[in-house]
């Protein structure tokens, strides 16, 4: 290995060994290895980029320290990206709240408790002139993680660069735009999926003519991998979905070459240390010999995997916060030996909300730790060689590869997701990890493995305070976006909105309707609306229960059954769309002899209540993971009493604060509640003895003939 460039050769993956050979089978053994270095590994810079797309990597280029910021207000988050640019970020990542991914304005009925929760709300230019004051957008890269509404957000980045002077061409950053994925796993759609990926198709068009240092894709398998995915179908379904935005891109006429340098890709790095390395190398190969054989494409530029890479949401604990720093650091040290071009981080905090500024700035420091103290920067690729690191890389291209020929023997990845393929592999993937944690297989420190019985609160105790100031910006909001809707021309709003609605209708691109309608002040729900009366919008079909097993079942239920006929209506919290809990509890309710019903997707509190005295339901069980849990138990809990429906036991669970637990449980009398990682057993055995309870005590009344 060279101390001058950092680069393994094909003869150092033999070691000293090979002296010991005689000269005719060493000739032979190293023709034999240089055929596979070449074909396989390559040196970095080369085909098939297994050890990175550019030939020094971080020699030349140290991975971009891009830090995911957003809460409240548009000011609030403004102040926290200068935070960020202060400590030594070198690139913004915005994070938007709930209402704006949804294409919602703050003031939608089925946005409150969401707004500017779990990101910054945005909801016409103005939110974006504020966001980015005093913020030299033409030095400094921005990234927008945004789906569905991508294209209408991107409009207003660039509509208020133009008002300050700043041409397209000199704005470098991404968007997320991965609207496949959304389908797939997140959850925040607006249209039909044919009708979401012309708009991204819409967007690759635009930035390659007008904007050339725009990335207008992330393909995204990040959200993939949180919502359950193992790391091998993170690697064939974002893979095979940048194959899908490729190939409709080239139908529209566009030449690959015209804008496959502007793709990027966003990965998700777990604790399975050496995996998540070789899967960062799988991935630049994989992608290298589709874009190759499939596309058609030798441009080294557009055969490039350009990596962002962010350390794993979902491997956060509630329980001992501190703990994750430790967990935030090991995935980051296995992006950069994996060779990612930007890195995210994850707050400490992040289990509770966006995150704090104290968490933030250990973040930050974790990747300059990494960066300026490890030397692992001097070094190309320098795990690449290594037997099990090469091993690894091939068997998850290989088995890659299976799951996207899956894909394609259904019709490909649209006509996969019509069929509920992938979402139904990740829903099967998921609940196998998660029986992997009951059971002990799977160790997470803190939770299952080396608990403390005196666990206390006050390593929450900033974060609390934090959150506390955050209070009242959604009044904050609906009061600026009133004001915003009282000064703009109504005329104007609704000229641009009926040209907008024109050219869906012929299909035209729509970048330039979109910016001419956002310049108008016209709001990011007035846009989502006007498009979805022209193409419909998308509907989930039905809830995907995992379908356990009855041996698994009975491992969790233990036997336990409900001692009377029991009616549970399953539902989540406002626009939240994780789903994968209520999917594992419906089977578990199921096995216990209870009628479980789902109420679907992005349902009111009012909607919930109304229809749980419909379906003459004994228990409502409510997931809230984003937004207010206060908000929604509070008002789902004042909606059955409007409906008549005071009887019905109300409990639930997800991302609980401790004086939000308390407040609903004890103020309310709501629960009993259950954070993210309360044992199945637990809500078993608790659920089901508060079901009995109220029967003995005279809670509850024989209702309908069904029971």
């Amino acid at each position: 290995m060279s101390e001058q460039d950092g680069v393994l050769r094909p003869q150092d993956l033999l070691g000293g060994w090979l002296e010991l050979l005689p000269e005719k089978k060493r000739r032979a053994v190293l023709e034999v290895v240089e055929g596979y270095y070449r074909q396989r590994v390559g040196d970095p810079g080369e085909y098939p980029f297994t050890r990175g797309i550019y030939a020094t990597m971080y020699r030349g280029r140290r991975p971009t320290i891009r830090q995911f910021a957003g809460h409240g207000l548009a000011p609030d988050t403004n102040q926290r990206f200068k935070t960020i640019l202060r400590l030594g970020g070198t690139g913004l990542s915005t994070a938007f709240d709930l209402p704006t991914l949804m294409g919602r304005d703050s003031d939608d009925p089925l946005c409150e408790g969401h707004v500017g929760w779990d990101g910054v709300a945005v909801d016409t230019l103005a939110d974006m002139e504020d966001l980015f004051s005093g913020i030299p957008l033409d030095q400094v890269t921005v990234s927008m993680t945004i789906n569905a509404p991508a294209a209408a957000i991107l409009a207003m980045y660039f509509a208020m660069a133009q008002k300050r002077g700043i041409s397209l061409d000199q704005l470098g950053g991404t968007t997320q735009n991965d609207i496949l994925k959304e389908y797939i796993a997140q959850k925040e759609w607006l249209f039909p999926v044919s009708k979401g990926g012309q708009l991204v198709v819409d967007t690759i068009e635009f930035c390659s003519r007008h904007a050339p240092r725009w990335h207008p894709v992330s393909i995204s398998g990040y959200h993939i991998r949180e919502a359950g995915a193992t790391a091998v179908q993170e690697l064939a379904y974002t893979v095979a979905d940048g194959a899908w935005y490729v190939q409709k891109a080239r139908e529209r006429g566009l030449d690959v070459d015209e804008f496959a340098p502007r793709l990027s890709f966003f990965f998700d790095i777990h604790n399975d240390f050496l995996e998540e390395v070789a899967k960062l190398r799988a991935a630049r190969r994989l992608w290298a010999a589709t874009m190759r054989d499939r596309m058609g494409t030798t441009d080294p530029r557009s055969l490039w995997c350009r990596i962002h890479a962010q350390t794993a949401g979902c491997s956060l604990t509630r329980r001992e916060p501190m703990s994750n720093i430790v967990r935030v650091a090991v995935q980051c040290l296995a992006a950069m030996l994996g060779g990612a071009q930007s890195i995210h981080t994850n707050s400490y905090d992040e289990v509770y909300s966006t995150p704090t500024e104290k968490a933030l700035k250990v973040a930050v420091r974790t990747q300059q730790v990494l960066q300026e103290e490890t030397e692992v920067t001097r070094w190309v690729d320098p795990l690449g060689g290594s037997w099990v690191i090469e091993h690894l890389t091939d068997k998850l291209e290989q088995e890659a590869r299976q799951e996207m020929a899956n894909i394609e023997g259904l019709g490909g990845m649209e006509a996969a997701i019509e069929a509920y393929y992938p979402q139904r592999a990740i829903h099967a993937s998921a609940l196998k990890d998660q029986r992997r944690v009951e059971t002990g297989e799977r160790k997470i420190v803190g939770v299952n493995a080396f608990q403390d019985a005196e666990e206390a609160e006050e390593d929450l105790q900033e974060l609390l305070g934090e959150l506390n100031a955050r209070k009242g910006f959604e009044q904050r909001q609906l009061q600026r976006l009133r004001r915003v809707k009282e000064e703009r021309s109504r005329e104007d709003v609704r000229r641009a909105l009926g040209e907008l609605q024109r050219a869906a209708e012929v299909g035209e691109n729509l970048m330039p309707s979109l910016m001419a309608a956002v310049s108008t002040y016209a709001t990011v729900g007035e846009v989502s609306k006007a498009l979805q009366q022209v193409w419909g919008e998308y509907k989930e079909r039905d809830v995907i229960s995992p379908t356990l097993s009855n041996q698994e079942l009975e491992a969790i239920t233990q036997g336990r059954r409900f001692s009377r006929p029991t009616r549970i209506l399953m539902a989540k919290g406002g626009l939240d769309g994780h789903t994968r809990g209520i999917w594992i509890l419906a089977d578990v309710f199921r096995h216990m002899g209870a009628e479980v019903v789902y109420a679907g997707l992005h349902c009111s509190m009012k909607e919930v209540a109304k229809a749980a005295v419909e379906e003459d339901a004994d228990v409502v069980g409510l997931s809230t993971h984003i937004g207010s849990p206060t908000v929604f138990f509070s008002r789902l809990k004042e909606e059955l009493r409007h409906y008549g429906g005071d009887d019905i036991f109300i409990t639930g669970g997800g991302i609980l604060l401790p004086d939000d637990r308390r407040f609903i449980e004890e103020r309310l009398g709501i629960g009993p509640l259950f954070p993210p990682d309360t044992p199945l057993q637990e809500i078993v055995q608790r659920v089901a003895s508060e079901v009995d309870r109220r029967e003995k005590v005279g809670l509850v009344h024989e209702r309908d003939s069904r029971h």
